[in-house]
């Protein structure tokens, strides 16, 4: 591998759906990127949403220490979850600021940002295979308000035979730890309503979203299977791996 990246997994990607990790993982190998995935704790939103301060802090202290010493030598950060981007790329600098703050801001990406930079500068491997789906992508509410709207659907794009057939921009009503709870269950299935009666009505063959609170909502009120597009982007790859290795004459067939 000629180059190194540092990645903030997450506590979804690390407990919940490891298959989003370890899809992380093979596309940036198949760009020639080392990853590096640092000793972490979750990133402190759940604790904040709930009023514990203290605990965020110092699970952001012990963030900022790991990644910031992983990546001292300028490499560059991504993370998968749009929660953990915002609260490492904004919050820690509003409620915890520091040098070391300050330096992992710069240096975090979001990953479908980051993939479609590549993309941009002639540097993603494009080389994907076919998918024949059609998708609904649900921009999760912690990238909208970093005005990361356009960028996942321009990378699923890229992959051949995937149609994006709507796009939906309202919240889910989960609202992390909010909609987790008994007390505002009524008030997440309003909220929802409108992502439900979208996905539905767009038909699709699965939904795409990068958040797991979305992606929960999603498949609880639609029974449709939502995916990170990190993961739709590693089995683009795998599928063109499967065409190369498929024998041009079947057995029989000669």
């Amino acid at each position: 591998m000629s180059k190194k990246i540092v990645y903030y997994s997450g506590c979804f990607a690390n407990y919940y759906d490891p298959e989003v990790g370890k899809a992380l993982v093979r596309v940036l190998e198949r760009n020639s990127f080392e990853v590096i995935v640092p000793e972490q704790k979750c990133c402190g939103m759940p604790m904040m949403a709930n009023v514990n301060i203290k605990g965020a802090e110092k699970n952001a202290r012990y963030n900022l220490e790991s990644l910031a010493k992983a990546a001292a030598d300028g490499l560059d950060i991504v993370t998968t979850c749009p929660s953990c981007h915002f609260m490492l790329k904004k919050e820690y600098l509003n409620f915890f600021d520091s040098d070391k703050a300050r330096f992992v801001s710069q240096h975090l990406h979001f990953i479908d940002d980051y993939l479609l930079a590549l993309h941009r500068a002639g540097e993603l491997d494009t080389s994907f295979g076919e998918l024949p789906l059609k998708v609904v992508y649900k921009v999760p509410c912690h990238l909208k308000v970093q005005n990361i709207i356009k960028e996942p659907v321009e990378l699923l794009k890229l992959i051949p035979g995937l149609s994006v057939v709507g796009v939906n921009t309202t919240c889910c009503g989960m609202g992390g730890s909010y909609g987790m709870k008994k007390s505002n269950y009524d008030m997440g299935v309003e909220l929802a309503a409108n992502v439900w009666q979208e996905v539905r009505a767009a038909e699709p063959d699965k939904a795409a979203t990068d958040c797991g609170g979305c992606k929960l909502q999603i498949e609880a009120g639609t029974g449709v299977q939502a995916i990170h597009p990190i993961v739709l982007l590693d089995q683009a790859y795998k599928s063109l791996q499967r065409l190369s290795q498929e024998p041009l004459m079947k057995e029989g067939a000669r």
